[in-house]
């Protein structure tokens, strides 16, 4: 069947209209004329070929491209991935009847490569032999790959090793169907600032077999490598890490530089996954709150503390909460890494801490919210209103939920920023700030 794509469906995926109804076709661009097969019991659509290309198309370097599902924009070129995913914002406020200018996304100079996360599945195929890769979209399928465009090269090597070494010392991948074999995941955080590398073997039981000689083995020819940890999780969960851990090399963490500042970073510990982009983000949200040496900030959802104390400097007091216990710990180390003393933390639930503030009617100045990809809710949001902040930094990983969070505040506070960053680049993800200033 012959189509023409008419634009993106909110995941970023180009739509065509077939009788009144529209279609997703993975891989295509707007205006694009191409074939395509529809699977009648599944109503997907199939990419058979572009008829009429767009000048934006670029010919797409990974060969699981269409497997693993996760970088959806790799064919298109990345001064147009940006007006995309800028078009995208000023269509959300659109629909939502927000009048606000939209700036236009903060992209990157070199947009691949930029993970400092990268998290692996092991395996076997139908023919026993070992893989490792990532689930295939919208299943558990392992596609196998070697590299990946948007992953750190050093990280991508420390997994092939650990590969080649498995089968060396005959240590055996996890099997879901037959739930027996050892190593299920293996996940690698690096520090590009200080050349640290985290390594974390998860395994489905305590017990790692011949574990002294592997390590060693595994630094031998891994130099970067600065700490490995085992993880042991023996559920048949989505979770990837479970609940114990045991340090085989170094300190069990690594550090990172962010905007000065030094992080200390644990197995568990959330931390943006772009530390360039970090960088932008958390400047163009400081600089959009005018911040005063009397203010005091209520930093919620802090993870390890870092845009809080990141902050620090220009304002009175810092006030961190975070529910996450090693996170929390994380953070405490980290202000008395860069000796900061104007920052206090608390291991709470960030709903039920803000109500307790607002029962209080503690003095907060200014409000920085990074929830969850699901958003805020609406006792939280309740209690800001009744904290009246000043201003209000609201950073999200998704728009679509964010504008449904700004609902609830836009009565008592006016929009006067809105800035997306390209956290991700060749994905459908936006990262986005709006800041709000009471009327």
């Amino acid at each position: 069947m012959k189509v023409k794509i008419t634009g993106y469906t909110p995941d970023l995926v180009g739509k065509c209209l077939i009788n009144n109804k529209t279609y997703k076709v993975p891989n295509t661009i707007s205006d694009e004329v191409v074939e395509i097969d529809i699977n009648k019991t599944t109503n997907k659509c199939r990419l058979i070929k572009v008829i009429e290309s767009s000048p934006k198309r670029i010919k797409v370097k990974c060969p699981i491209y269409e497997k693993c599902g996760g970088c959806k924009l790799l064919h298109i070129d990345y001064s147009e991935q940006q007006v995309i995913k800028t078009n995208e914002v000023k269509t959300i406020f659109k629909n939502a009847g927000f009048k606000e200018k939209v700036n236009d996304i903060i992209g990157m100079e070199k947009p691949f490569n930029y993970r400092n996360k990268n998290q692996v599945v092991f395996g076997v195929d139908e023919k026993n032999r070992l893989i490792s890769g990532f689930y295939e979209e919208s299943s558990h399928k392992i596609v196998n790959f070697t590299t990946c465009l948007v992953q750190d090269e050093i990280s991508d090597k420390i997994v092939q090793v650990i590969k080649e070494l498995m089968e060396k010392f005959r240590i055996t991948a996890y099997n879901e169907q037959k739930k027996r074999g050892l190593i299920k995941h293996v996940m690698v955080k690096r520090s590009k600032a200080l050349n640290e590398t985290m390594v974390i073997i998860v395994t489905s039981e305590k017990v790692f077999p011949g574990s002294n000689n592997f390590v060693k083995a595994l630094l031998a020819r891994c130099k970067e490598i600065t700490t490995v940890i085992q993880n042991i999780n023996p559920k048949l969960t989505t979770h990837v890490l479970g609940d114990q851990e045991v340090v085989l090399y170094g300190k069990g963490y690594i550090h990172d530089i962010l905007m000065g500042m030094k992080f200390k970073i644990s197995s568990k510990s959330f931390y943006q996954i772009n530390p360039v982009q970090t960088k932008k983000l958390y400047e163009a949200a400081i600089n959009s709150a005018n911040l005063t040496k009397q203010d005091i900030i209520l930093d919620a959802y802090s993870g390890v503390g870092t845009i809080g104390i990141c902050a620090s400097p220009n304002v009175s007091k810092v006030i961190s909460v975070e529910l996450e216990k090693s996170a929390h710990q994380d953070a405490i180390i980290n202000a008395k890494l860069n000796n900061i003393k104007n920052v206090h933390f608390y291991c709470d639930d960030a709903t039920r801490f803000i109500n307790n503030l607002a029962m209080k009617k503690e003095k907060i100045d200014v409000v920085i919210m990074d929830p969850p990809r699901k958003g805020s809710d609406a006792s939280f949001l309740k209690a800001v209103l009744k904290l009246q902040p000043r201003k209000v930094i609201y950073i999200s990983c998704d728009p679509h939920t964010q504008i449904n969070d700004l609902k609830y505040l836009v009565n008592d506070y006016k929009i006067i920023y809105i800035q997306p960053v390209d956290m991700f680049p060749q994905t459908e993800h936006i990262e986005n700030i709006v800041t709000l200033e009471r009327k």
